[in-house]
């Protein structure tokens, strides 16, 4: 076969010669390794190629765009990242050479009769000091494989040999060339297996463009001709079921990512008719509401996808649930009671706050177990029910609580009403409702006061410390040092519903829903318990369908401020019970995928860190964060970048499937984006309909 022919045909074959298809030349290497090299190059071959900034990909090869290789052994391109500039063998007399061209040009500017700076250098000389040295980073070969017949291209994160002498000529990829590298893979071998078997295709989804630097006056100038920023796919399968890591400051893009990332998953899941749930705590309210600035929201994929479950939701409208629990619920007594603490803890100073805090109103689960106790947690019970009827909690219809009462007591009792008021049926129990909860407790009160002698049966105090605590508060006046202190919770009770939010949640994630959770309002304290009960309600079903050997549903969980939840002292602590510390633990072993951000990545347990499949970092303006992050992959050749550049939506971006680091521009997450998925829905119908 003549050269001509082979030029023809096999580079058309040949999936490697793809990536030269668009590239520019811009110089050779002339110091080959294994791990790095230097090239040569030339300031007119870096002008023609749109300038070549720091961190940019550059592809070294024997092989030439157009032609095909002349052996096998020539068959492969090496990936290059640039690191900084190289000294060339000759630099010391370029350097000279450059200052006295310099020193001369400088002095002429003075004088009356200039001459250009051609006239100063000859033109020899000119070319000689444009030359310069790269010092690049060996990523890794590009070659191909043959799978069932089919080339598909492969990489390797090394060099499995080089050669000394000057071969291999190395070129800026931009254009489709670019798109290869930046979105490789776009079919894996197993992929490419299941295409031919089963004639699927793979899905990539765009996550942003590529973006070499802050500056990019350059790249824009040259955008026409040799379009430099060219689209970042991603396999949206890497973060399924995985820990993502989105590591930023405030306000450089973590929540637009995290909304890029979940319509990414919801519109995987709809292309491959999968149930994927999407868990997201919305602390400041961006994921539910329409974002001021580019009028989008997270919620606007459709009611019939997102569900938003907040407080004070709005029951006109059919995707918003209340996140509210029933507080005179004794099934839920639990989780009534740490709210009620936690909040009593935080707005309260006086130290009966702090001992009413401590009191026990859940008891033993089982009478059985000690009838005592049990009996007096009810009677604290009953006493804190009342109090949150004086704070004006509504009160459900069919309230009513059982709690023991002596016979002696009752008489006692009617005895300061003057008639037969309160009665008692079986073995001496006692129904309050709303009707007769204030007779009853104020009168234990007023004896308790005058005589409290009165209200001791068998040398034992009806009253105990606890239940007394509990009666201080219910019986203190309005304001600040009473049961108004727990007005504030009014607005986490309902008294329509007992249904658990829990369970309503975990119900609507088992649908492949969106469920966001709007904590936009409440105390911090209250708040963050509230996201706990969920966390365990989905570990707990997660761990009881484990442990059947049931199918587990795929659930991704979205959490900011990850510093605060997976910090490296909770992980210190032996048995630990925190929801958090127990997600990072055992999200993989129950298929939940955790995508955290943070701005303290030396706060982030190591455990969680070393577990995590996908990291995307933007910029962070401390060097202590970005010494640990460095610790990772190859994120310290970023290190400069990552401290100095404060681009919103900037990032590095390393994926479980990517081979290496990809410095990308997140898209801004649009009407256009949440316009594709929707299409990909209408088109899924489309197909399934003919």
């Amino acid at each position: 076969m003549s050269s001509l022919i082979r030029d023809k045909i096999l580079p058309k074959e040949i999936k490697l010669s793809a990536l030269l298809n668009e590239v520019e030349l811009v110089g050779g290497i002339y110091n080959m390794g294994y791990e790095e090299c230097l090239v040569l190059t030339n300031d007119s071959w870096k002008q023609n190629a749109g300038g070549i900034p720091k961190h940019c990909f550059l592809l070294a090869s024997v092989m030439e765009p157009d032609k095909a290789p002349l052996n096998d052994d020539d068959e492969e391109i090496i990936l290059l990242r640039v690191i900084g500039p190289a000294q060339l063998p000759s630099e010391k007399e370029l350097i000279n050479v450059r200052s006295d061209a310099m020193r001369e040009i400088i002095t002429e500017k003075g004088r009356k009769s200039i001459k250009e700076p051609s006239q100063i250098v000859d033109i020899l000389t000119r070319n000689e000091i444009q030359f310069s040295g790269i010092e690049a980073k060996i990523l890794g070969t590009f070659y191909e494989i043959v799978v069932e017949g089919q080339r598909v291209l492969k990489f390797g994160n090394d060099i499995d040999n080089f050669y000394s002498s000057s071969r291999y000529k190395v070129y800026k990829p931009y254009g489709k060339s670019l798109s290869i590298i930046s979105s490789y893979p776009q079919i894996t071998e197993q992929e490419e297996r299941e295409r031919q078997s089963e004639g699927t295709s793979p899905k990539r989804i765009k996550i942003g463009t590529v973006r070499y630097g802050s500056t990019l006056r350059r790249s824009r100038k040259i955008e026409d001709t040799k379009p430099i920023s060219v689209p970042v796919k991603v396999n949206i399968k890497d973060f399924i079921s995985m820990k993502t890591a989105i590591f930023g400051m405030t306000r450089l893009g973590k929540s637009n990512t995290m909304k890029i990332i979940a319509t990414a998953v919801f519109q995987y899941a709809i292309q491959n008719n999968e149930k994927i749930g999407q868990l997201l705590f919305d602390p400041a309210g961006e994921y539910a509401n329409v974002n001021p600035q580019d009028k989008t929201a997270l919620s606007q994929l459709g009611e019939e996808f997102v569900v938003i479950f907040r407080y004070g939701a709005d029951a006109k409208k059919k995707n918003e649930k209340s996140l509210r629990l029933n507080f005179y619920e004794e099934s839920i007594i639990p989780e009534v009671w740490a709210m009620i603490q936690r909040h009593v803890i935080q707005e309260g100073g006086s130290q009966y706050f702090k001992t009413f805090s401590t009191v026990d109103v859940i008891g033993p689960n089982d009478e059985e177990l000690d009838r005592s106790r049990f009996n007096r947690a009810k009677r604290r019970r009953a006493a804190l029910y009342a109090t949150l009827m004086k704070a004006e909690f509504n009160i459900p219809k069919n309230f009513k609580i059982d709690i023991l009462a002596r016979k002696d007591l009752i008489n006692l009792i009617n005895g300061f009403l003057g008639k037969e008021f309160f009665k008692t049926k079986g073995r001496g129990t006692l129904t309050l409702t709303k009707d007769n909860m204030y007779e009853w407790w104020d009168i234990i009160l007023k004896i308790h006061k005058t005589n409290s002698k009165a209200l001791e049966f068998n040398n034992k105090a009806w009253i105990d410390s606890e239940l007394e605590a509990i009666l201080e508060i219910y019986d203190k006046p309005r304001g600040r040092i009473g049961y108004n202190i727990l007005t504030g919770l009014k607005k986490f009770h309902t008294s329509e519903t007992s249904t658990d939010y829990v369970e309503e949640i975990i119900i609507e994630l088992k649908k492949g829903k969106i469920v966001i959770v709007d904590l936009s309002l409440g105390n911090e304290a209250v708040l963050q318990y509230c996201s706990e009960r969920i966390i365990n309600g989905l570990l707990k079903d997660s761990a009881n369908l484990f442990r059947k050997n049931l199918p587990l549903s795929k659930i991704q969980i979205f959490i900011e401020e990850a510093h605060r939840l997976f910090n490296r002292t909770k992980f210190e602590k032996p048995d630990s019970d925190d929801p958090y510390v127990r997600l990072a633990k055992e999200a993989a072993k129950y298929e939940i995928g955790l995508i955290y951000a943070t701005q303290e990545v030396t706060s982030v347990d190591s455990q969680v860190l070393a577990n995590t499949s996908n990291w995307i970092v933007t910029h962070l303006n401390n060097h202590k964060e970005v010494n640990e992050l460095s610790k990772y992959y190859n994120f310290k050749d970023f290190y400069t970048q990552i401290i100095q550049s404060e681009d919103v939506g900037f990032a590095r971006i390393k994926t479980r499937s990517g081979r290496y680091i990809i410095p990308t521009q997140i898209d801004l997450f649009s009407a256009e984006r949440i316009k594709n998925a929707k299409d990909s829905l209408k088109q899924l119908e489309k197909e399934e309909g003919e």
